[in-house]
């Protein structure tokens, strides 16, 4: 594995009309070594596409998440998929709800209702709907060299949707370029112009940021924590968290009767004894009143 390409293409891709050629001079490739080295990697879904990436708060039918614990049995729980890109995550879990899955829509009472329908479907007697009411960070990237997720990116205050841009669904396909000299002439799409679009899109919270992403198991990251805290001062500990580079979704989600932790964050690494230390440093931190991990079993999505 080229550590040294994938942490380059995850944290220092250049957004320019030839991003990868310029990526192969900063760290002082040949371009076609690059090239051949991206293309294995992309077929073998070691990395999982790179580009800009994008803000689900930006789409008008996806703006509103939350999180949904199910108790169901694991051979049904894959029929969740079948909601398409409305579930972006699906993960079995040790937890009194077995399976937790995200589920996007335009607000909670569509999320409600698409969750009640999809329970009766498949048998589901209890769960757990927590919508989320604020997102902190959304920056998934893996640091090779320490073993443990570590990113940088905040997530704005407010984002404009694409409506109101005046754009389209079609901005989707800025997220998956293909592995050229020139991506976006093999796009056929304006490369100075596309450039400068995602460029004002990343100023806007729009695109998140412009890199590549990387599978979590297939570089080694075997264990992952969804870390949930209960705490009466949610807002002010998720402050203190965002010091922490190692944390990649730090969410307040609106808390249930059944499972009263407004704070969550995930937490990945190549070693499970990194995210269980990480939640002893977190445990010492004031305002909170418990933490817990749970882990993941499954990647019921792949």
């Amino acid at each position: 594995m080229d550590s040294e390409l994938l942490m380059a293409i995850q944290y220092n891709l250049p957004l320019s009309t030839t991003p990868l050629v310029d990526l192969a001079e900063e760290i002082g490739r040949d371009y076609e070594s690059v090239e051949k080295a991206l293309q294995s990697y992309l077929s073998t879904g070691l990395i999982k596409r790179y580009g800009a990436n994008l803000n689900y708060r930006a789409f008008p039918n996806r703006k509103q998440s939350s999180l949904v614990g199910f108790k169901v049995e694991e051979k049904v729980a894959r029929k969740i998929n079948e909601l398409g890109d409305r579930v972006k995550h699906n993960y079995l879990r040790d937890a009194e709800f077995n399976v937790w899955f995200t589920l996007k829509g335009r607000n909670v009472a569509e999320i409600a209702e698409i969750v009640s329908k999809l329970a009766a479907e498949l048998g589901v007697k209890d769960y757990v709907i927590l919508p989320t009411k604020k997102v902190y960070k959304m920056d998934v990237k893996y640091d090779l060299y320490r073993g443990v997720s570590w990113s940088y990116g905040l997530e704005p205050e407010t984002v404009p949707t694409i409506d109101e841009l005046g754009l389209g669904e079609d901005i989707r396909k800025l997220e998956s370029l293909p592995v050229a000299r020139r991506p976006f002439l093999e796009m056929g799409l304006d490369e100075e112009e596309t450039v400068s679009l995602i460029e004002e899109l990343k100023k806007k919270g729009v695109v998140r940021d412009f890199s590549g992403v990387l599978s979590e198991s297939k570089v080694g990251f075997k264990f992952n924590g969804m870390n949930v805290i209960r705490t009466e001062h949610p807002e002010r500990l998720a402050r203190k968290l965002l010091e922490f580079k190692q944390i990649t979704h730090l969410i307040e989600r609106i808390p249930s009767e059944k499972w009263n932790y407004p704070v969550y964050f995930m937490i990945h690494a190549v070693e499970r004894d990194t995210i269980e230390r990480f939640k002893a440093q977190i445990a010492e931190l004031g305002l909170v009143e418990d933490v817990r991990i749970i882990y993941s079993r499954a990647n019921l999505k792949t």
